[in-house]
């Protein structure tokens, strides 16, 4: 069986001083896929050795903008850099209009490529030796979470959500289990309100994977979910610019 490095370039709220907005890169066998793209994401990952710009395929779970505010970055460092490969970037189906909108903006008058798809829960794709399987999630906006296949090896990573049923059946088994924490447990109200998960719904949704994952980390989150790390050590709570190899 192969192996995957996972790196977290972003493992913050939009409001957390302390981390970059959310921003995972899966390098597959030497192909990265890179899902969401918060603003501090290319600078951390060509810290590790990742130019973005060289990146072919990109998931946007949802458009709003701390999960996509490095994308139109990308686009532009491409415009000096590595104007090949074209950008594919799959994001939902209402917010395929506000990307291609965002990279028309950037590139008007530039011979960058890109291609934008909307997609939808139930949708597959192929991308090589890699299986991308879109999932409902239940946020503010129309949101998905992304199943990633590859070489036998199975991630799960939620975007921003509420719990699902769907989630926690897939996470079941899975190899990494990656899912936002955003407000604590005393903020459970909150968390409904604005549609994201506390630390304790999502410790619930992660419970069964082999290895787990919380991102998407507030200052108000943090404490808590540092605190389940030292009780489950299957469950990790990653810095910015922390790589993990899943195999």
């Amino acid at each position: 069986m192969a192996c995957v490095n996972v790196v977290l370039a972003g493992t913050g709220s939009a409001i957390n001083p302390m981390r970059g907005q959310v921003s995972v890169i899966l390098d597959l066998g030497g192909t990265p896929l890179v899902v969401d793209v918060g603003c501090n994401a290319p600078r951390v990952a060509e810290s590790l050795g990742y130019k973005l710009d060289e990146v072919e395929f990109y998931v946007v779970t949802h458009t709003h903008y701390d999960h996509l505010c490095g994308l139109p970055m990308v686009a532009f460092m491409k415009t000096f850099r590595s104007r090949e490969p074209k950008l594919n970037v799959y994001t939902t189906i209402s917010g395929s209009w506000y990307v291609e909108r965002l990279l028309e903006l950037v590139l008007a008058g530039e011979s960058v490529g890109y291609k934008i798809q909307g997609v939808g829960p139930g949708v597959n794709i192929n991308v090589g030796d890699v299986t991308l399987r879109f999932i409902e999630a239940d946020h503010t906006i129309e949101a998905l979470g992304v199943i990633v296949k590859y070489s036998g090896l199975k991630i799960i990573i939620s975007g921003d959500t509420r719990p699902t049923r769907v989630y926690k059946e897939e996470a079941r088994g899975s190899h990494l289990a990656i899912h936002e924490a955003t407000l604590p447990s005393n903020m459970a109200s909150e968390a409904r309100r604005t549609g994201h998960s506390t630390v304790g719904e999502a410790l619930e949704q992660v419970v069964e994977a082999d290895q787990a994952v919380l991102y998407h980390i507030t200052t108000w989150s943090e404490n808590e979910a540092l605190e389940v790390t030292r009780v489950n050590r299957k469950v990790l709570v990653p810095l910015d610019g922390t790589m993990l190899r899943i195999c």
